[in-house]
């Protein structure tokens, strides 16, 4: 069995010497091996030359291509997939080490499972080190709310660590190229009403090195704000509406009504006093993580949410009143 992993990178040159010796030097069994396919999304650093020496110090193992700047990831996995050699594919983003025995954790699930429709999510873990940082808070993934092995929803399809067959993803699904953002749960839903089982495999791990700032937080709210806004629309169902906050009579009485809570709530605690207190007396502008720099980021990036969903659908409401053309379908971004 052949593993292709598909890495979309976006000047990430320094990160990448970080990461490629535990990408080149993966722990195999008989009948296992694999690949390692980067596709540069127009990277401006040294991310070409970086890939260049890794080719050459690590024959055979490495295959990289270049596009032009697309904004998203959407576009260079599509072209890692359709150029991989393997029958299984394994994306991982750019900021994300592999333990040593990923591939290997991979190789034995689909072994195990040979029919197309089964896929697998991995675990993409904050490493110690980094878990000081404040914004961690925002890359933790809730692994913790499923059980190994467990078959879970589309909207668990992350894709900084999953694994599907090759056939299935062409013949099926492949990423949306208009979504800049949640284009792996767009992903994840074409693929899950084409009969995708998608299985926790806990086993199959790697460091999530992220690289967000607290200086980098409220634009990346807004971006998200305003992608949530397009993924709701594009998939109006509870699970979606679920996962990302949005209030919708489809979450159910109950549901409804603690979101709604959970809203006033942080209305009432967003204000600059709170910020104040948090910051001044509580440290949670201290640079180390605690419970109070969690409270005190959460309202801030809440914040920035809420603010670019908002502008987002009054963006749309607008282009659908002056010439009846939808957001995405307009190609805008």
């Amino acid at each position: 069995m052949k593993l292709s992993i598909v890495i979309p990178t976006f000047n990430r040159a320094r990160l990448l010497r970080v990461t490629l010796p535990a990408l080149a030097c993966q722990q195999l069994e008989d009948g296992v091996d694999y690949e390692v396919l980067f596709v540069s999304n127009g990277s401006t650093d040294e991310t070409e030359e970086v890939l260049a020496e890794a080719k050459q110090h690590w024959p055979g193992r490495f295959r990289n291509w270049r596009i032009e700047p697309t904004g998203g990831p959407s576009a260079p996995r599509n072209r890692g997939i359709r150029e991989a050699t393997g029958e299984v594919i394994v994306i991982l983003d750019d900021d994300v080490r592999p333990d040593p025995d990923l591939v290997l954790q991979f190789a034995r699930f689909h072994r195990a499972h040979p029919a197309a429709e089964d896929a697998a999510i991995g675990e993409a873990y904050v490493p110690g080190h980094l878990l000081h940082d404040p914004v961690s808070l925002f890359h933790v993934y809730p692994y913790d709310t499923i059980r190994d092995g467990a078959v879970v929803g589309y909207d668990y399809f992350w894709t900084c660590c999953v694994s599907m067959k090759r056939s299935f993803m062409l013949e099926r699904g492949m990423f949306d190229e208009r979504f800049l953002f949640n284009e792996d749960v767009i992903c994840g839903h074409r693929l899950n009403r084409a009969g995708m089982r998608l299985h926790f495999v806990k086993a199959a791990r790697g460091e999530h090195l992220h690289q967000l700032t607290t200086a980098g937080l409220p634009a990346k709210a807004e971006f998200t704000g305003r992608w949530i806004y397009a993924t709701v629309k594009e998939i109006p169902e509870r699970e979606v509406f679920d996962r990302y906050g949005v209030l919708s009579p489809k979450l159910g009485p109950r549901l409804y009504l603690r979101r709604l809570v959970r809203r006033l709530a942080f209305r009432v605690l967003d204000n600059p006093l709170t910020h104040a207190v948090l910051r001044g007396l509580l440290g949670a502008g201290s640079g180390q993580r605690s419970r109070w720099s969690d409270l005190h980021y959460m309202l801030l990036f809440r914040r920035g949410v809420v603010a670019g969903y908002h502008r987002a659908r009054r963006e749309d409401a607008r282009r659908q009143g002056r010439d009846g053309s939808a957001w995405l379908n307009r190609g805008d971004r």
